[in-house]
């Protein structure tokens, strides 16, 4: 299993190449783009920019294995909702030019979920929406990825895709080698859901990716894996259970922010130890099942 973590953060502190560099020299395998600020949705750069980026990265012994889209794909505007939709062609056409298998874009959730009938309307607006996305995919030769969401109307409750059984609906209904799940351990901890029944229940068919990083229960985190109530050894065996043939990719940045950044490299090379802890469970985990 290979070993990534986004550049999120580190990129506001230290630039892009500096984070690639950063990352690579931490001992990372692969780097996870994240794409969610207005730059990466645009065309502001060209494909040079993107091309090089990729070469660089490979001149440090890494490469970009997954990026992030847009931090929300729809809103209760038609306006927005038109501008935000170039936004996420405009990102899978960025992220194939890293070189990127996967790029997770977030379900549509802008409706009330436990309003009558909205996780319905929902489900037929996100087939549409993951639907009309497909041709790009196949375009640019890039897979996207479903991920589970939650929503906090009054309190952290569930939404699109963070029952087991909805996002297999999902995935299944759009039945496209295109479309494919990336599971966030943090926010199925979050609307209580065990991370470990999910990914047996989603199996390595389903399940091409991830997002691990760690919840108090109360709030999205995103911290360090044992920073929080998460059961990692569970975790661990259920994607050996199953076994589980994608990345290690971390979203746990958030335990870095308003540290010193004298201690930031630091941070993460703990990350990539922990990472590397963990990959280890999974690889004997692996002998026991498979």
């Amino acid at each position: 299993m290979r070993l990534s973590t986004k550049t999120g953060f580190l990129e506001k502190i230290y630039g892009i190449k500096d984070t690639i560099a950063l990352i690579a020299d931490s001992g990372f395998d692969a780097i996870d783009f994240s794409m969610e600020s207005a730059e990466y949705g645009s065309d502001i750069h060209g494909k040079e920019y993107y091309v090089e980026l990729k070469k660089y990265a490979e001149s440090k012994g890494v490469y970009f294995n997954q990026a992030h889209g847009p931090d929300g794909s729809s809103f209760a505007d038609d306006e927005l909702n038109r501008k935000r939709y170039q936004e996420v062609i405009c990102t899978i056409k960025n992220a194939a030019y890293l070189g990127v298998e996967n790029i997770i874009i977030h379900p549509c959730q802008h409706m009330d979920y436990y309003q009558a009938r909205n996780a319905e309307r929902l489900f037929e607006y996100n087939m549409d929406f993951y639907s009309s996305l497909i041709p790009y995919c196949e375009e640019y030769g890039i897979k996207v990825a479903v991920e589970n969401m939650w929503q906090y109307p009054k309190m952290i409750s569930h939404s699109t895709c963070s029952r087991p059984d909805e996002f297999i609906r999902y995935i299944d209904e759009l039945n496209s080698e295109w479309i494919v799940g990336c599971l966030d351990i943090g926010h199925s901890v979050l609307v209580r859901e065990d991370p470990a029944d999910f990914i047996r229940k989603l199996g390595n068919k389903r399940l091409k990716c991830l997002h691990i990083h760690d919840v108090d229960g109360n709030d999205d985190l995103h911290t360090l894996p044992y920073f929080g109530i998460t059961n990692w050894d569970s975790v661990m065996r259920a994607l050996a259970e199953i076994d589980y043939k994608g990345d290690f990719t971390y979203e746990a940045d958030c335990f870095m922010q308003e540290k010193p950044k004298e201690l930031l490299r630091e941070f993460v090379k703990l990350m990539e130890k922990t990472g590397r802890y963990m990959i280890k469970q999974f690889d004997e985990s692996l002998e026991k099942y498979i």
